[in-house]
């Protein structure tokens, strides 16, 4: 069986109410991580930056994760 791949999402907390949310493809903001888009190295740099200026959020970082059997962005263990 093959080992996924690690890749990172964006994960934040809502500014609203301190929820978990994580960025998605779309620049949307969702508490589902099976619907946050998934980063390769080369996106991680400049997908962080514009979370960062985004003022519906607070403390964005990137958080390992892969991608499921489905496709789906999932937390890394």
């Amino acid at each position: 069986m093959a080992t996924p791949s690690t890749h990172k999402v964006i994960s934040a907390k809502d500014a609203s109410n301190g929820d978990t949310v994580y960025l998605t493809s779309c620049d949307a903001w969702t508490p589902d991580i099976a619907i946050a888009e998934l980063l390769k190295a080369d996106d991680e740099g400049w997908r962080l930056d514009f979370a960062n200026r985004l003022h519906e959020v607070v403390n964005p970082g990137l958080v390992d994760a892969r991608e499921n059997t489905l496709g789906l962005a999932e937390l890394a263990a």
